[in-house]
């Protein structure tokens, strides 16, 4: 026996083969591909086992999913969805929580700033005296720390109580906010058992 020769023409011809087992070969090239395999052992050979593996699959009963498998990944989708959406509001809550502190800090620093300023200066009267670029800023600052401490004593003695129990609200309610994003942060327990 010789050694098989090798089929030049076999990448067309494979591709008409699958052609034909999908019923998709047009006539012409069906007579084309007959004519080819009458005289090409090497790809009348890969014709045959492609009906052979075309038969098995044929044959082979089709398995579906099992049974709930559709309700299975529809949950997974949502409580995917429900983490993005529980994360993306936990941030919002950091950045809005961050964004209130840097703002009351930021406040209470040029209220101590301008009261200090103040007293500075009224302490050092040759200070107060001697540049006076420097004297009018602390001066403008002293007088914003004050009327905000004006402010800040008189709202108090009015609204006191009530703002000091506002604010405690306020701040139990973003605790149990904190409380609650840490709680239900993706990756933490599945309420509804799927794994």
């Amino acid at each position: 026996m010789g050694e098989p020769v090798e089929c030049r023409d076999s990448e067309r011809m494979s591709l008409f083969m699958s052609q034909a087992l999908d019923g998709l070969l047009a006539a012409a090239d069906r007579q084309v591909l007959e004519g080819h395999l009458a005289v090409c052992p090497a790809c009348r050979a890969e014709w045959q086992a492609m009906q052979q593996v075309s038969a098995l699959f044929k044959s082979a009963e089709m398995v579906g999913p099992r049974l709930g498998f559709a309700t299975r990944v529809e949950r997974r989708l949502a409580d995917k969805a429900k983490k993005r959406r529980r994360l993306f509001g936990g941030a919002a809550v950091l950045t809005g929580s961050l964004s209130l502190a840097a703002v009351t800090a930021a406040v209470v620093a040029v209220i101590v700033l301008g009261v200090v300023a103040g007293n500075w200066l009224n302490v050092l009267p040759e200070v107060k005296e001697g540049t006076n670029t420097v004297s009018q800023i602390a001066s403008g600052v002293n007088l914003v720390g004050k009327g905000a401490s004006l402010f800040l004593g008189d709202l108090l003695r009015s609204f006191g109580v009530p703002m000091v129990i506002g604010v405690g609200i306020a701040l139990a309610l973003l605790v149990v906010v904190w409380v609650w994003v840490a709680v239900k942060r993706p990756g933490g327990y599945h309420h509804n058992g799927i794994a």
